[in-house]
């Protein structure tokens, strides 16, 4: 008798194989893949057949119902909300489990949680149904909110040891102002006296005039070793040092001149002549030098020494033809 009217009361045929699927997936109900309307509608049946057995999709449902009523002295219609009693996730403390936010905004998260986790899932196994959405839910919003106090706390603890290590470089970096040191009293000042300001005026006057005297010698010196420096080069002489590099020997052009001139004047006080020549010079070189350009080279100093010593007037060059002998006298 109970079997058909529950037949009765659920018209499976009439539904289609969606809403079929619809209504085993509220009441978790597993229909295997594939299965034919009929095989789902025999499904079903013997599942609503069962005693135990609890339709979702008829559960209570918390929203307000609105009942018309009538005004007996006014006969007008006015509205009338007649509220059903609320479930105790419906009410706080236990309605801020089920909205994170809402958590969060509150001071909740700083509360005994276990307690009020244990609080409410007690309540919830003394209800008529368990509901394991809503019992998830606050479940899950528990755990977050646990988190949220934890990250809270690790917040402002590290804001804690900023601060105090920021007041700690404050006070090693503050400038501190040292305390005053007692000053020695100055002695007074004396009054100078006539003839000490005169004697004063005298050895500054005195330091000035030798100040002035140094200077002018040291500007005399200057110009003096310019003049020097002049002369030196007006003469057309180079230094000792200068003219050995020049030469290439250790000889400076002044022994240079001063060896040939007496070469000359050798060669010609050993022939009772009183000149020589060019050529004969050669035929000195010639003996003396081996090689053509150790007498090349010779030949060329000869060449210039006879130059520099017919400038100094020692000597008195002549030639009667162009590429002839070189006659070369003393000029006594």
């Amino acid at each position: 008798m109970k079997e058909k009217e529950l037949s009765s009361e659920y018209n499976f045929k009439e539904l289609t194989v969606k809403e079929l699927r619809d209504f085993a997936a509220i009441n978790n109900i597993s229909i295997p893949s594939g299965s034919r309307k009929k095989d789902i509608i025999n499904l079903l049946e013997d599942v609503v057949s069962h005693p135990d057995f609890v339709d979702r999709t008829k559960e209570e449902n918390l929203e307000e119902e609105v009942v018309a009523g009538f005004d007996d002295e006014d006969d007008k219609e006015s509205p009338l909300f007649r509220k059903k009693e609320l479930k105790f996730w419906q009410k706080p403390p236990y309605s801020t489990l089920l909205n994170l936010d809402l958590a969060k905004d509150s001071d909740i998260a700083f509360y005994d949680l276990s307690e009020l986790v244990d609080k409410f899932f007690n309540k919830m196994l003394h209800e008529d149904f368990i509901n394991y959405k809503v019992s998830g839910i606050a479940l899950k919003t528990s755990a977050s909110l646990h988190r949220h106090k934890i990250t809270s706390v690790i917040k402002e603890e590290e804001k804690i040891q900023k601060e105090e290590e920021l007041e700690k470089m404050r006070e090693r970096t503050r400038r501190k102002i040292p305390k005053t040191m007692t000053q020695p009293i100055q002695p007074q000042l004396k009054m100078t006296s006539k003839d000490e300001l005169f004697d004063a005026m005298r050895s500054a006057i005195i330091e000035t005039m030798q100040k002035k005297e140094k200077l002018k010698r040291r500007r005399l010196k200057r110009e003096e070793k310019l003049k020097q420096r002049k002369k030196k080069k007006s003469e057309a002489k180079l230094p000792k040092e200068l003219l050995k590099h020049i030469t290439g020997k250790e000889e400076s052009i002044d022994e240079l001149l001063e060896s040939w001139f007496n070469k000359i004047r050798a060669q010609i006080n050993f022939n009772d002549f009183s000149s020589t020549s060019f050529f004969n010079l050669t035929d000195l070189i010639k003996s003396e030098e081996e090689s053509g350009l150790g007498r090349k080279y010779e030949l060329i100093r000869l060449f210039l020494a006879l130059m520099f010593l017919s400038t100094n007037n020692k000597i008195d060059l002549s030639q009667e033809k162009e590429f002839k002998d070189i006659k070369i006298d003393l000029n006594r």
